[in-house]
């Protein structure tokens, strides 16, 4: 019985081509982008599985409320780890990892200068770190591997970097051009699905070790900096609630009494550090549930629009087999055995469609990889036995729920009605439904049109509004690894003089404009500082963003002043007791306005001076968080990154000419340039990354629905063949035929606009809140998204309208 209804239902797949190649297209991008989605999915939802322990593990987030933070952060001072085990019994252990860029040299053998590398994955951990998470040791010790200061693990594709084929265990390196580093372990990387991927994992008292006497001292006992990333792992059975009920007593016990009560820790579980955004300073991006159900919602819809294709080209194409329905019933068959030959037929074409999707999916699996920045291959996609059966379940089920209502239908025909052909067609025997089903398809259609260009929209109003200072053309540089305990680094007056030769020299330089230094980039926030302004007392804490800057700095960056000045070294005072601030900073330390800030007293941690100068506010961070009040000052011994405006001409050229001399003046330091611009538009590649997805998905929803709009028109324009016929004889134009058999779905799609356009309006309304700038949703995007899609439905309907209505109208009769 089987057999023969598969051989059945492969004749009537061969001799309806058409039908079959559109349902098999159809259902093959359906489920190729709902595989897609469901394997990046699936991998998102699988961070951290690979630790053993990691139901156990939980990482501490702190959130200084003195400081006027709302949002937890992931780092956390230093000296609250070593203490936790101790005064928490349920700790079992604890450690710290700390994350530095790192310039690393390497002797290679046969070379007589070492090789130096930038690393931007070098951390400083506590041994216990080993303990905690699951390190797959392929070389080394894990017990002992990070007990010494001065030792470094490194990942097996970090020791074939450096070393090829060799043994790295016991050969050294050079952290910073001075300290030499013994490797003592080989791991394995951690894998793509990881909130923390670590090249070069150095003992933790090694950064103290290499840090200054100021900062060796002043670290360990800081109790409010944010500086390290803390883990701890629970005695099983033990509770995290437990925990953070003791934390306040624990605070005020251990930390400084005026900001212990100000102070809040809690655990967080390991497995949700990826997807909760909620934490800030994490150490990798994390990713996003609400992106999640968006991402699902694609991909139900993506496949809801192919199935709905199938539903509707299946119960069109069931009026032509009417008469064989009728005989089938005459001689015997019952209804279970027409709907199980109409299953047959669905799933065949289904099992059909698997095939093509699982060869499309090894195709377009990089550019998955491309748009979400993941790197997800065919063995992971076959490996995980979880997501083959849900692949295969969903098969079935989407060829059980495209099939069904076509089986019932057909199954429901009257044998006597349909040889005497007097069945009836359209909206009589399931016209209605297609006409549902296809409104249906329209309004997700539109729905992911209009998200598209919302997305679009708020990606280049992010990427083009202007941030309040010249980026364009500026390179960056650093001539120390950005790390937060350079706050604690004091640096010699000599250490600016090799700078300040250095900016002299390169300003000679064809095409360099203009060279200033700083000690952070704008456009990527400032460290908070206490700061004590005049009129406030030392117990009443106010913090505020700080940049250190160079006299021509504001100049360099084009920043526009209110009131006051710019820094100048014709005061002598500027270099040691001078203060510049922005609009929102002077209402952040208590003034009405920037003229009654100028001249008012600061004292910025010890250095106590005047404001001279109120900046227009510009946007020192991405445009999702707000504006933040910022205080510049001269320190000169702690800049280290030079801002260098460049013409557009010969820029390769003068790079390379910027990069000899820094060869000579800074060679314990790589030249590792960047394009401000460039940097600052990687701030937003979360949402480039959505705005492309939804945008791909939308184009592949249409092209679905224009391929089912085609095959269902082919289908009523031949059950229309008479009419079309009596009426061009009787004098009908190409043009009213055209109309009358658009009419209907132009109709259709404005209904669709109506009720796409308030959910879409929601959707994204509700994504625009992440952003403290955003667009509005202007009236037009709606408009665009109902005139696409009519263009669309028009240019596909008209095709097959066209064709009938220049057809011979003596054989159409004849025909009939």
């Amino acid at each position: 019985m089987l057999k023969n209804y598969l051989k059945i239902a492969w004749r009537s797949l061969l001799r309806q081509k058409t039908f079959a190649f559109i349902n098999i297209i159809g259902l093959t991008v359906g489920l190729t982008c709902c595989f897609l989605i469901l394997l990046f999915v699936r991998h998102e939802l699988s961070y951290d599985t690979g630790q053993l322990k990691a139901d156990r593990i939980y990482r501490l987030t702190y959130l200084p409320k003195f400081a006027g933070l709302k949002t937890p952060l992931a780092l956390t001072p230093p000296p609250a780890s070593p203490l936790l085990p101790s005064a928490f019994s349920e700790i079992e252990k604890s450690a710290r990892i700390y994350q530095s860029n790192a310039t690393v040299e390497v002797k290679k053998e046969g070379q007589s200068q070492p090789v130096k590398y930038d690393e931007e994955r070098f951390f400083f951990a506590d041994s216990t770190l080993l303990d905690i998470f699951s390190f797959r040791f392929k070389e080394g010790n894990p017990r002992t591997a990070l007990k010494d200061k001065f030792t470094v693990i490194i990942t097996d594709e970090t020791a074939a970097k450096y070393f090829g084929n060799q043994s790295p265990i016991g050969k050294t390196m050079l952290y910073e051009g001075k300290h030499p580093l013994t490797v003592t372990g080989v791991v394995e990387k951690f894998p793509d699905n990881s909130h923390i991927h670590i090249d070069l994992l150095a003992n933790y008292e090694t950064m103290f070790a290499t840090e200054s006497e100021y900062a060796r001292q002043n670290l360990p006992q800081n109790w409010i900096i944010t500086h390290s990333s803390t883990y701890v792992l629970l005695r099983p059975g033990r509770s995290p609630e437990t925990v953070n009920a003791r934390f306040p007593q624990f605070l005020l016990t251990h930390a400084n009494k005026q900001f212990a009560k100000d102070i809040e820790y809690k655990l967080q579980p390991l497995r949700d550090i990826h997807l909760n955004p909620t934490v800030d300073s994490n150490l990798e991006p994390p990713g996003s549930m609400t992106y999640i159900y968006v991402f699902i919602g694609i991909a139900v819809m993506t496949l809801l629009i192919a199935c709905i294709n199938f539903v509707n080209l299946s119960t069109a194409r069931s009026l032509k087999r009417a008469k064989e329905v009728g005989i089938r019933k005459v001689l015997g068959s019952e209804k279970g055995q027409l709907v199980a030959q109409f299953l047959g037929e669905s799933l065949l074409l289904t099992v059909i469609s698997l095939v093509f999707s699982i060869v499309l999916i090894w195709v377009l699996l990089p550019v998955l990889n491309n748009l979400t920045g993941k790197q997800l291959t065919m063995t992971y996609f076959l490996s995980d036995g979880w997501l083959l059966l849900l692949f295969v379940g969903l098969t079935i089920a989407t060829g059980l729920l495209s099939g069904s209502y076509p089986a019932f239908f057909v199954s429901r025909f009257q044998p006597i009605a349909t040889l005497k052909g007097s069945f009836m067609s359209g909206k009589a025997k399931g016209g209605a439904v297609r006409q549902l089903l296809l409104g249906i398809q329209f309004v997700v259609s539109i729905a992911l049109i209009i998200g598209a260009l919302v997305a679009f929209r708020q990606l280049q109003f992010l990427m083009n509004q202007p941030m309040g200072f010249q980026k364009d053309l500026i390179i960056t540089a650093g001539t120390r690894n950005d790390k937060i305990s350079n706050v604690f680094t004091i640096p010699t007056d000599s250490t600016y003089q090799r700078l300040k030769t250095f900016r002299d020299v390169i300003l000679q330089k064809p095409n360099v404009k203009d060279v200033t230094l700083s000690n952070r980039r704008l456009g990527f926030g400032a460290v908070q500082r206490n700061v004590i302004p005049e009129g406030h007392t030392q117990e009443e804490t106010l913090f505020i963003g700080a940049i250190g800057v160079d006299f021509n700095f504001i100049k360099t960056y084009g920043l526009a002043f209110v009131a006051g000045r710019d820094f100048s070294e014709t005061y002598q005072t500027d270099k040691t007791a001078a203060f510049i601030i922005n609009e929102t900073g002077v209402k952040q330390l208590g003034w009405k306005s920037p003229d009654q800030a100028l001249g008012k007293t600061v004292n910025l941690e010890g250095k106590q001076g005047k404001i001279i100068g109120v900046l227009k506010d510009f946007h020192n961070r991405s445009l999702q968080a707000p504006i933040e009040g910022l205080l510049m000052t001269i320190d000169q011994p702690m800049l280290n990154l030079f801002s260098i405006k460049i013409a557009n001409e010969n820029k390769s050229e003068t790079i390379k000419a910027i990069q000899q001399e820094w060869d000579n003046y800074f060679p314990e330091k790589g030249f590792a340039f960047e394009f401000l611009d460039q940097s600052i538009a990687q701030l937003y590649e979360r949402e480039q990354r959505l705005s492309s997805l939804i945008g791909y998905f939308a184009g592949l929803a249409v092209l679905i629905s224009c391929l089912g709009l085609y095959g269902l028109v082919s289908l009523v324009t031949q059950q229309k063949t008479k009419e079309i016929g009596i009426r061009k004889v009787l004098g009908a134009s190409v043009s009213s035929i055209v109309q009358l058999l658009s009419k209907d779905f132009v109709i259709l799609v404005g209904i669709a606009l109506i009720i796409a356009s308030p959910l879409a309006w929601y959707a994204m309304d509700t994504w625009l809140t992440e952003f403290a700038y955003r667009v509005s949703i202007a009236w037009w995007v709606f408009a665009l998204a109902g005139v696409l899609v009519v263009a669309v439905t028009l240019l596909t309907v008209s095709f097959q309208s066209i064709k009938a209505a220049l057809a011979n109208p003596v054989k159409s009769l004849r025909s009939e």
